[in-house]
């Protein structure tokens, strides 16, 4: 089975349908056979994330660090939980298994994941595709930041016009399908 590797806001957000929307991505992705790795927290995307894979029956491993445990409070459903003693070792614990990442609404931590994984593929240090589920255009002003750096020549266009964006959850699903 394919494994993605989750980037999500530990917060809901304002947007009442995006958690909605996570929680059916999850279901949808985990009937189509995928297994997933994420921050192992229960609030928010994170956990509407892991509720959608738990409650249609799939696997999911969360990945925390000691000092978040509390604050995010580690998800006690997931099928596995690592505790870590430093992000960087959660980040390696999640990028290094993984055949892919999907990117979900989030704060500054989703985005730091998500330029750190966007780097390591240009740097050769990964390798799976990067799907970014943007929900009413939430990651449109990223897309353009890519972009306008393509553009200006700091990134070669080819590492950033491989990147699979949908708007609508069934539309991710069935682009991750489609790849895998």
């Amino acid at each position: 089975m394919p494994k993605l590797c989750i980037f999500a806001g530990a917060a809901a957000g304002k947007t009442a349908d995006i958690q909605t929307t996570t929680t059916a991505l999850a279901s949808s992705l985990s009937q189509a056979g995928f297994d997933f790795i994420y921050g192992g927290g229960r609030t928010g995307l994170m956990g509407a994330f892991a509720d959608g894979v738990i409650a249609a029956g799939g696997y999911i491993e969360g990945v925390i660090p000691q000092f978040l445990e509390d604050i995010e409070v580690a998800h006690q459903g997931v099928s596995k939980m690592v505790v870590t003693t430093t992000m960087h070792e959660r980040k390696m614990l999640m990028y290094e298994p993984a055949d892919g990442f999907l990117i979900l609404p989030g704060g500054l931590g989703t985005l730091d994941e998500t330029m750190e994984v966007l780097t390591w593929r240009q740097l050769g240090k990964l390798s799976g595709p990067v799907f970014i589920y943007s929900p009413h255009g939430y990651w449109d002003p990223m897309r353009e930041l890519l972009s306008h750096i393509a553009d200006e020549g700091f990134v070669h266009t080819s590492e950033v016009s491989d990147i699979f964006w949908a708007h609508e959850y069934n539309e991710m699903a069935n682009c991750i399908s489609d790849y895998f």
